[in-house]
């Protein structure tokens, strides 16, 4: 994005306030610090977290799928 300033174009950076954030934090402490293992260790939570609800789904699937099996459709006839 441009923005215009004293007659003159000048370019515009927008940047995401996380991304700028963690630039920041990765050039103070580097991806060894203590920081960095707890972000991981959040990451793999929020992960599992979503697998959990995926597991969730799938057997609540299977057993709508059980409770289904077997059952047959019948013709019915309809009136002209």
């Amino acid at each position: 994005m441009k923005k215009k300033d004293e007659g003159d174009l000048k370019e515009e950076r927008l940047e995401c306030p996380l991304c700028l954030l963690f630039s920041k934090l990765k050039e103070m402490g580097g991806r060894k610090s203590e920081f960095w293992g707890h972000m991981n260790n959040a990451r793999i939570e929020f992960l599992e977290g979503i697998k959990s609800l995926i597991d969730e789904r799938i057997e609540a699937l299977k057993k709508t799928k059980e409770k289904t099996r077997g059952k047959r459709f019948s013709k019915i006839e309809v009136g002209d």
